[in-house]
């Protein structure tokens, strides 16, 4: 059983509290929420991991590390996501739970977290920003090396080209390389005062309690002007469908197919996009691979996913580069089959099962918790999973074509294998 709690504990801090006695450990998350288009993306990437090495309290990972020790292995760990046109930054900690361990733990971990992010040094140091920076910069590097999923990004990249979505979270690493000590700890401040701060409990605590530990943890937060959220900015599809190739010496040709779907968390419409989703290429019952994988065999996998925020899909095929064509007009026509009603109801009620047990899953891990109440967080819902699994449950087979005549294609592009 989990009970879940949202408090705001001032100007633009809101506090979201999953109280559970599920797990052995608790888990902490403290973030601030940016543009993802904003000035500084660059030095907001880099900001997290130099804020773990430059605390007044703990100078140093070593002296994190040590302190982490002391409270019996407790973890501690940066993170840069992006979420929907947002980028989120911040740190995140686990702990034993208080029923396992010594009273005190959830506090003391609380307060190591906003100690990391509210009591740097007077100056951060070069030779910490520059070594943060390098390890960056190589993650940068290495993003094309994984092509399946370097495609669906890449893809994004072509289709949002005038939009903030193209954009790298983790920077460019021309700006990292020019970003100065001075120049971080300025955009460090001004991130303290104006960006919504987003912070996440789940353990076997009641919200009461952790409001006040977090309180506490915040007592050196300064007077804040919050900024609010960034938009969701979901925008309509170009008039004609485009192509864009490219070539690499890959072994497999890799297929995405870009589409606006006009339809965010925020739409009414959206527990019926979610079945949309699942019934076209979600799961390995869904139309996409049981037809241009199973049926026509025109490529060696089909898939489709969703990015809630932003209201697009991707299609992800691998294929062969003469198939590249066939597989497209095959995943757009069951696209067009579905818009028109095209579905059975034993397809929708396979999609609904499917959708609920992986929600359900959700619960089975603290982490996946954190990361579905982050991308609620991040535009200020404060609606629950099991509420979305009601949803689910509810929606009609015309509400799923209702939904799927949103779906607008708008850019396809194709990695097409190079001879060697």
């Amino acid at each position: 059983m989990q009970e879940m709690n949202v408090r705001m504990l001032g100007d633009g801090v809101r506090l979201t509290c999953i109280t559970t006695g599920q797990w052995k450990k608790s888990l902490l998350r403290a973030c601030f929420v940016l543009p993802l288009d904003g000035e500084g993306r660059s030095m907001a990437a880099l900001l997290p991991s130099v804020l773990r090495a430059s605390c007044s309290v703990y100078p140093g990972r070593q002296q994190v590390a040590v302190r982490l020790d002391e409270l019996y292995g407790a973890r501690l760990e940066p993170f840069v996501s992006k979420r929907g046109e947002a980028q989120v930054i911040g740190v995140m900690a686990d702990v034993i739970d208080e029923r396992f361990g010594t009273p005190g733990m959830v506090q003391d971990t609380a307060r190591l977290v906003t100690d990391v992010l509210l009591r740097p040094t007077e100056h951060f140091e070069e030779a910490v920003l520059r070594r943060e920076a390098d390890i960056w910069k190589a993650r940068i590097a290495a993003l094309p090396d994984n092509k399946r999923i370097w495609v669906i990004r890449r893809m994004f990249q072509l289709m949002c080209a005038e939009e903030p979505y193209r954009l790298v979270e983790f920077g460019d690493p021309e700006a990292l390389d020019a970003i100065t000590p001075e120049a971080l700890y300025t955009y460090y401040r001004s991130v303290l005062r104006t960006a919504p701060l987003e912070l996440f409990y789940c353990g076997s605590m009641d919200a009461d309690h952790v409001e006040q530990i977090f309180r506490e943890a915040l007592c050196r937060l300064p007077q804040r002007c919050c900024t609010g959220y960034p938009d969701l900015a979901v925008r309509g599809a170009a008039e004609q469908l485009r192509w864009s190739v490219e070539e690499e010496p890959v072994k497999q040709g890799k297929l995405a197919i870009g589409i606006r779907l006009g339809i965010s968390v925020t739409d009414p419409l959206y527990p019926a996009m979610v079945l949309f989703n699942a019934c076209y290429g979600g799961n390995t019952a869904s139309r996409l691979f049981r037809t241009v994988r199973e049926q026509k065999s025109l490529c060696y996998y089909a898939s489709s996913q969703t990015d809630k925020l932003k209201g697009v899909m991707a299609v992800s095929s691998g294929v062969e580069n003469a198939n590249a064509r066939p597989a497209c007009e095959e995943i757009l026509r069951q696209l067009s089959l579905i818009q028109h009603g095209d579905l059975k109801e034993q397809e929708i009620e396979t999609a609904r099962r499917s959708v609920q047990a992986s929600l359900r899953t959700i619960v089975d891990s603290p982490y996946s918790l954190e990361n579905f109440y982050q991308m609620q967080s991040v535009i200020g819902l404060d609606s629950t999973l099991e509420q979305l699994i009601d949803q689910i449950d509810r929606v009609t087979a015309e509400q799923i074509t209702e939904a799927a005549r949103c779906a607008k294609p708008d850019l396809v592009y194709f990695l097409k294998g190079a001879a060697t």
